[in-house]
C-alpha cells in the first residue's frame, strides 16, 4: 500500500495530472478563446502533455473490474460538436503515420476536434479518479491511462501537435464564427496554469 501511494503521488504523476487537468479545462472552455489564441496555447500545451505522459511510471492493475467512466457519450458528443464548430474550416487535416496508409497511397483526412476530444475523454476519466479515488483506484486509472497513451490517444496527440504546429506557423488569419450564445474573451487569465508557471521559471533563470 505504501509503495502504491508513493507511486501515484510521485512528482512525475502529480505533474502529469496537473497538465492533464489543464488540458481538460482548456478543451472544455475552448470557445472562450479566439481561435488564434486557442492555437497558440495548444501549440505549447499539447507537446508538454505528450512529454509528461511519456514519463509516466509503469504499474499493474489491482482490481479486476473496469475503471469508472465519467465522460458519458452525450458529454463527448456535445463537446465534440462544439469544438468542431469552433475550429470550422481548420478542423480537417491530412493524417499521416497511420496503419491504413499501408493499404493505399491516398492520405486520410482526420478531424482535429475528434482527436482533441478523444484525448480529453481518457484524461478526464483519469483526473476525476485521481481527484476522488483511493490510491488503489488511482493506480488502476494510471495503468489504464498509460496503456491507452501507448495504444490510442498518444498517436492522436502526436498528430494533433503536427496539425496545430502547421496552423500556428501559417500565414492564415485564423478566424472563425463563435457558437451562438458564446463570447470570446480577449483577456483570459492563464497566470496560474502549470505551463505558464514553468515558462516563467525558465525566463527567470
Amino acid at each position: 500500500m505504501t509503495i502504491i501511494k508513493e507511486l501515484v503521488f510521485s512528482k512525475t504523476v502529480v505533474e502529469f495530472t496537473a497538465v492533464a487537468k489543464e488540458y481538460c479545462a482548456f478543451i472544455e472552455n475552448s470557445t472562450d478563446f479566439k481561435l488564434k489564441q486557442f492555437i497558440q496555447v495548444a501549440n505549447s500545451l499539447l507537446p508538454l502533455l505528450y512529454y509528461k505522459a511519456s514519463l509516466l511510471p509503469s504499474t499493474s492493475p489491482m482490481y479486476e473490474q473496469v475503471n469508472q467512466k465519467h465522460v458519458t457519450e452525450e458529454h463527448y458528443m456535445a463537446l465534440h460538436e462544439r469544438t468542431k464548430h469552433f475550429l470550422g474550416q481548420y478542423d480537417a487535416f491530412p493524417e499521416v503515420f497511420d496503419k491504413r496508409t499501408a493499404e493505399t497511397d491516398d492520405q486520410f483526412a482526420a478531424s482535429l476536434s475528434e482527436y482533441l476530444c478523444d484525448i480529453y475523454q481518457d484524461l478526464k476519466d483519469f483526473t476525476m479518479i485521481y481527484q476522488n479515488g483511493q490510491a488503489e483506484e488511482i493506480n488502476d486509472a494510471l495503468w489504464e491511462c498509460k496503456l491507452n497513451f501507448g495504444d490510442f490517444w498518444g498517436i492522436r496527440l502526436a498528430n494533433s501537435i503536427r496539425a496545430i504546429h502547421q496552423l500556428a506557423y501559417s500565414d492564415l488569419e485564423l478566424v472563425t464564427e463563435s457558437p451562438k450564445g458564446s463570447e470570446q474573451n480577449d483577456n483570459i487569465d492563464t497566470s496560474d496554469w502549470f505551463i505558464t508557471r514553468r515558462q516563467n521559471e525558465m525566463d527567470n533563470k
